[in-house]
């Protein structure tokens, strides 16, 4: 039932843009306030990020598009990079005989808006606007791909985090890098 509403929610979002103003921001607050956190708690992070963004874009339209331009302009950079830098990456996971899915993406505009809010940094200052995700069956195996990260690309000192040992209120484990 919850992944109906949370569904609904995301098709009601698309198409605030012909609701009117009032009730644009009512239906996105009220988004960010109930089913965002409740997509993340059940640990469904495409539908929260989803539903983040519209919401974003029907309460800050002019910083969505501002975001949305800067995303824009440098797109095939940044596929470029994805996709040359997971090949090099599932190659060097490869000859160390773990088994890994790599991907990447982009990161999603309320991040990137929050990040820069957070630290107070412009667009050019963000080192991560783009992410590769590699999942493994052990939290062994996660640390090893860590080390060939570190051992092949030079790390951001500052922008490492442990949710393998500090895991998320909702359960997720990882480890992030820069």
């Amino acid at each position: 039932v919850m992944l109906i509403k949370l569904c609904y929610r995301i098709s009601r979002m698309q198409l605030l843009k012909y609701c009117s103003y009032d009730e644009r921001r009512c239906v996105a607050r009220e988004t960010l306030d109930i089913y965002a956190p409740l997509a993340n708690r059940l640990g469904i992070g495409k539908l929260k990020w989803e539903m983040e963004d519209l919401a974003f874009r029907a309460l800050e339209p002019l910083n969505y598009k501002r975001i949305v331009d800067l995303l824009e302009e440098r797109r095939e950079d940044r596929e470029l990079f994805i996709q040359d830098f997971t090949r090099r990456l599932e190659n060097l996971i490869n000859q160390q005989d773990i088994k890994a899915n790599v991907s990447g993406r982009v990161k999603h505009i309320v991040s990137i808006w929050r990040k820069m809010q957070r630290k107070k940094l412009e667009f050019n200052q963000l080192f991560d606007v783009r992410a590769v995700r590699v999942l493994v069956d052990s939290i062994a195996d996660c640390y090893a791909v860590l080390g060939i990260v570190h051992t092949n690309w030079h790390s951001i000192p500052d922008e490492f985090d442990d949710y393998i040992a500090n895991p998320k209120d909702n359960g997720y484990q990882s480890l992030h890098t820069a």
